[in-house]
């Protein structure tokens, strides 16, 4: 079969054969727990918790790596490695072309960017094991979030969440840490 070229049709592809969760219930324990009691404590607070991303696909996590490196020129698409059962073309021959089309991606996919996400997204992403969540807190001014111990901490909301270290504290407590150049993720290890 002939590869087909990095563009939006990998975005349909993957969201017919390699689709992401955004289920709690589809992470594992006891970051499962974990994370449902934590977003729990920021509902009961009065944050509002809209979780984007929970489990990943292999493949998935493959595209969302080389267009995020090729689409923003940290990469060229013919360092991109392949992968079995994905026959994208990354490499259009040439480099402008190449990158147009791994940006298209990035941007169909929502994936984050600088300066919201200064990391490619993990080919080995904790998301593949079931040990990450993407999700979006707001609320406004400061709220009392309980933290495991049922002790309260007075949090005031920022945009950079990346920047609020009182909201990570919080989440550690409950073995939900934050990845702090990544504004929507939360892992069990940070990672």
């Amino acid at each position: 079969m002939a590869k087909i070229k990095s563009g939006v049709y990998w975005v349909t592809w993957a969201n017919s054969n390699a689709k992401d969760s955004d289920s709690i219930d589809d992470l594992v324990d006891p970051f499962k727990t974990n994370a449902k009691a934590f977003i729990k404590a920021l509902q009961d607070a009065g944050a509002t918790v809209s979780v984007t991303n929970t489990l990943r696909s292999a493949k998935r996590a493959y595209l969302f790596h080389w267009c995020w490196l090729i689409g923003l020129g940290k990469a060229k698409a013919s360092e991109a490695t392949a992968m079995t059962g994905v026959d994208i073309e990354w490499d259009h021959g040439k480099d402008d072309d190449s990158k147009k089309g791994a940006k298209e991606m990035i941007d169909h996919f929502g994936l984050a960017v600088p300066p919201n996400s200064t990391n490619a997204p993990a080919l080995d992403s904790v998301h593949i094991s079931g040990k990450a969540v993407d999700m979006d807190i707001t609320w406004s001014g400061t709220i009392k979030i309980k933290k495991k111990d049922g002790s309260e901490q007075s949090v005031t909301f920022m945009d950079n969440v990346n920047k609020n270290s009182k909201l990570h504290d919080v989440g550690a407590t409950y073995g939900v840490k934050k990845l702090t150049t990544d504004a929507p993720h939360w892992s069990i290890n940070g990672h």
